[in-house]
């Protein structure tokens, strides 16, 4: 399945993978060039219509897009048309999306990535395959494609907004590039991509090393959540740093579900100084919560809404223990209980009764004893507590904990408290 917009680069890939596969095309109307772009949706129905090649077109609202997701221009249209060209190979049915990126467009992303102060990822430019998306063109330049057009006598149409000034590709392309290739030599740009391919090569070599690790530091050796991930601080710290900002690059992409847009190097330094900082400080990245609890550092999709444990959960009063489900089930002094019992997360002025080593009982309030316990921030909130008013009679955390004052033992008479899954 084709990415076509007729221009030179996707038309000559259409012919060229015409020679020996089964092809479909789209075509994305960005509606950004009023004629124009409509002219362009005339130009590749009428070339599909003559290769006999089926085609889906999309219109979209690059503006409104932009608008809504806070995005510029180029990235909203980018976003926009991969969505289109994915609904047009499940439509299809294709194996592949291709698309016509060349040996130009590839030097140009390495220079923009390196003037942005990009990491090895960012300059390995642009990659051959990324999923379902292939670049089979990325080793030819431009000027070859359009030579193959011209042997053939292939008509192609030319955007005129490749030539302004107002996008900084646009800038690279047609000024900067220019100078260099007049300077250093014409060569530049295929340098640029050996380069690129060279350091794709280390960085994948990297990469695989990182996703061993970020194992190894996520606790338990796993992700069953990935909403919320949680690595070992102590085992991150003591990763080399190359090794540790990619572990901190594949945690935020889990929770962000692939996505690291508007993720930048800034993010990630901060991210590591913090997993190296106090317990209780977090930071807010797009999309992102990142806080330090302990001996953990966690992410949390911002997008996720807190679940609420207590709404998978029943309480259930009587005057004697229910065998079935003893193990969910506590005894209360019957005399102490003089109010209505609920089940229920934290409030202001929870407080809890304990009792010390030598016997004697203190009260403390419910956000200090889950400090003293160590149990995270981002956890508290979602612990179903069974409270006695602003007492609370048992907390059902990780490790179960009762108020000693209500805690009933021996010959005297109980209340018994059990909780079931609801239904």
């Amino acid at each position: 399945m084709v990415g076509l917009s007729g221009g030179a680069d996707s038309v000559a890939l259409l012919h060229i993978l015409l020679e020996e596969h089964q092809v479909f095309a789209a075509h994305v109307n960005h509606n950004l060039r009023g004629e124009d772009s409509d002219g362009d949706e005339q130009f590749v129905r009428e070339l599909c219509e003559k290769l006999g090649v089926p085609l889906e077109v999309f219109s979209v609202n690059v503006k409104a897009c932009a608008e809504e997701n806070r995005l510029g221009t180029e990235e909203a249209a980018r976003k926009l048309r991969y969505e289109a060209l994915e609904q047009a190979r499940i439509k299809f049915s294709a194996d592949k999306i291709a698309v016509g990126h060349n040996a130009d467009d590839n030097a140009e992303t390495v220079l923009m990535n390196l003037c942005r102060g990009a990491g090895l990822k960012g300059l390995c430019g642009i990659p051959p395959e990324n999923g379902r998306i292939i670049r089979p063109l990325l080793n030819k330049s431009r000027a070859e494609l359009e030579e193959y057009l011209r042997e053939r006598n292939i008509a192609y149409i030319t955007d005129m907004s490749n030539f302004s000034s107002e996008f900084l590709r646009n800038r690279v392309r047609n000024i900067v590039m220019p100078v260099l290739e007049c300077e250093i030599g014409a060569s530049t740009k295929k340098a640029i991509a050996r380069s690129a391919k060279l350091l794709r090569d280390d960085e994948e070599f990297i990469e695989e090393a990182a996703r061993k690790y970020f194992r190894k530091v996520t606790f338990d050796g796993r992700v069953e959540n990935s909403k919320k991930i949680a690595l070992n601080t102590e085992k991150l710290n003591t990763l080399p740093p190359a090794i540790k900002r990619r572990v901190i690059r594949l945690a935020v992409a889990e929770v962000r579900e692939e996505s690291l847009l508007d993720i930048s190097v800034a993010h990630i330094s901060a991210v590591s100084e913090l997993a190296q900082g106090h317990s209780g400080r977090e930071l807010h990245l797009p999309g992102v919560i990142v806080s330090k609890e302990y001996e953990s550092l966690i992410f949390c999709c911002i997008r996720e809404e807190k679940s609420n444990s207590i709404l998978n959960l029943k309480i259930k009063i009587s005057h004697s223990p229910d065998s079935s489900d003893f193990h969910c089930t506590k005894a209360f002094l019957y005399d102490k209980i003089t109010e209505s019992l609920s089940l229920r997360t934290r409030r202001a002025g929870d407080r809890i009764t304990l009792k010390s080593g030598d016997g004697r009982f203190f009260t403390k309030k419910l956000q200090d004893f889950f400090t003293d316990k160590k149990i995270p921030k981002s956890e508290r909130d979602n612990i179903p507590l069974v409270a006695h008013g602003s007492d609370i009679l048992w907390i059902l955390a990780e490790k179960d904990y009762v108020n000693a004052s209500f805690e009933a033992s021996g010959d005297c008479k109980k209340i018994y408290v059990t909780l079931t899954e609801a239904q």
